[in-house]
């Protein structure tokens, strides 16, 4: 019984992280390899890459997870098949060659429909103009990895693929990296007996973008559309307006947003109400500056506290049953779990939620804070309330067994809830996105360890944070004269406790902003 119900405590843990905390969901592992040259006469490849990728030539290298793609009999110079993991464990590559028939075009098409026959999307095509090379890219639109594959033609009736693949949430930093990748491997010409390498993939770019795909039908493009909510009350939003005599004496004026840290780029533009005020504000209050995110040394200090002390893994401190659901979960995406074993359990948490969320196409680059950020005019300034220290410090206090669990429990299991949730945000529909939040966690059946674990959970991402955002959102009351536009996380400014109700008891009228019907 006790399972069940927290089960029911915690089962939101990707909801609670994307409204409850801004942070960045990212930091780099270590490399498991070190070589990033790779060479097989006997098919007439070689690729030298940038030292970033650690490439796995033979069964007896590879992690678990990927020992089952090298054949048992090949050694590193026999088998036509490598794949590199980038130092960031976020991108991978592999290269293949097998015999193929006749035309590239009609290889194509075949390829094309065994990606869709495994529930992949393709997403778009091209053909080289000679028809020797082609690249395609496709994606799986549940686990919200990306694929670029290219085709080329070998002289002795084979085609060598090389595919890249990493997740949708970074496809847009690793693009570039992938394209370098692909132009680091040469094609030799064994059978015609030609002195040399051929750079194929080095100069394929050019020929790709010098035609299209034009006579060349591989799939429908697949396209995300976002239908409109239809909202029960079309004039609720999730911006306040704080007012005070002390905010009127001082001629100026605090606004509250309700983010959701993750998007879609058919958010935008929000209500007109809601971008007027947003433009005319002299500064803009984040959680957390994303500015901070670009400091090298910010982005070291998460990686390193993202991992666990020398000589411990993940397998010391979660419990078997957990470690085995999350060895499923990576494997089931391609993933090796190997290679993560190093790290927190709130950063695995975080990453999986991540993942879960750009699965179902919300990603960070269309969430609030990327919003605003890129469309800020020059003239505003950028203020925080926490730091990235202190939002480190919210998912260290977590409970690192229960909350990793539920985290690979609602990454499998959470997908409606999330729609569900993201729908009444996107209608500011106050009440049921207020009782999808917080309604567990009024659970009066909760044993008394229970109860004080429920309320751990809640000091740590809700309670005491509320407190101190409201003691720095009221003290613009008193400091420079100007527009404070505040975006915050949306569960911040619902329910009991809520930033909202603390500033009605400094005294501060907090009042919600209708839209033009």
């Amino acid at each position: 019984m006790a399972r069940v119900i927290k089960r029911n405590i915690i089962k939101r843990g990707g909801l609670l992280l994307v409204l409850f905390l801004g942070l960045s969901h990212w930091a780099l592992p270590q490399a498991i390899n070190s070589s990033s040259i790779y060479r097989n006469d006997t098919v007439g490849i070689r690729g030298a890459f940038a030292p970033q990728w650690n490439l796995i030539t033979n069964r007896e290298q590879a992690p678990e997870g990927l020992k089952q793609n090298f054949p048992a009999d090949k050694g590193p110079d026999e088998s036509p098949l490598f794949i590199g993991i980038h130092d960031s464990q976020q991108l991978f590559i592999r290269l293949l060659t097998e015999t193929y028939f006749d035309d590239l075009i009609a290889y194509a098409r075949v390829l094309a429909q065994g990606i869709e026959s495994q529930g992949l999307q393709v997403l778009s095509a091209s053909m080289s103009s000679d028809e020797t090379a082609m690249q395609i890219d496709y994606q799986h639109p549940e686990l919200g990895l990306r694929f670029r594959e290219r085709v080329s033609i070998l002289p002795d009736s084979q085609v060598i693929r090389m595919a890249a693949w990493s997740s949708n949430l970074t496809w847009d930093t690793y693009a570039a990296v992938i394209d370098d990748a692909f132009a680091g491997v040469e094609l030799n010409e064994p059978v015609n007996g030609n002195s040399g390498w051929q750079t194929v993939w080095a100069n394929l770019e050019q020929r790709l973008l010098s035609s299209g795909v034009e006579g060349l039908e591989l799939a429908q493009v697949a396209v995300q559309t976002n239908s409109p909510a239809l909202c029960v009350d079309p004039t609720s939003s999730m911006l306040w307006r704080v007012d005070s005599p002390p905010l009127q004496e001082n001629g100026s004026e605090i606004y509250l947003f309700g983010s959701i840290h993750v998007g879609k780029a058919g958010f935008y533009p929000l209500a007109e109400e809601i971008e007027n005020t947003y433009r005319s504000a002299d500064y803009l209050v984040f959680e957390v500056d994303p500015n901070s995110l670009a400091d090298p040394a910010v982005l070291m200090n998460m990686q390193t506290r993202g991992m666990l002390p020398a000589g411990q893994t993940l397998a010391d401190v979660v419990s078997t049953q957990v470690l085995d659901e999350f060895r499923r979960v990576m494997g089931n995406m391609g993933l090796p779990a190997d290679n993560f074993m190093g790290m927190q359990p709130w950063f695995l948490t975080l990453m999986l939620s991540s993942l879960q969320m750009s699965a179902l196409g919300y990603l960070p680059e269309y969430g609030l804070e990327s919003y605003f950020l890129a469309q800020k005019p020059a003239r505003t300034e950028i203020l925080e309330l926490e730091s990235i220290e202190q939002q480190i410090g919210f998912l260290e206090a977590l409970n690192a067994e229960t909350y990793l669990a539920y985290t690979i429990d609602t990454f499998e299991t959470g997908n409606e809830e999330i729609e569900k949730l993201v729908d009444a945000w996107l209608c500011a529909d106050k009440v049921p996105l207020t009782e999808m939040l917080f309604a567990e966690f009024d659970n009066t059946d909760l044993s008394a360890a229970q109860q004080v674990e429920m309320e751990a959970l809640m000091g740590s991402l809700y309670t005491r944070r509320n407190i101190d955002m409201a003691d720095k959102i009221a003290e613009y009351a008193y400091a420079r004269q100007g527009t404070y536009f505040v975006v915050i996380g949306s569960a911040h400014l619902l329910g009991e406790g809520s930033v909202v109700e603390l500033l009605r008891e400094k005294r501060f009228q907090v009042t919600p902003v209708s839209l033009s019907p």
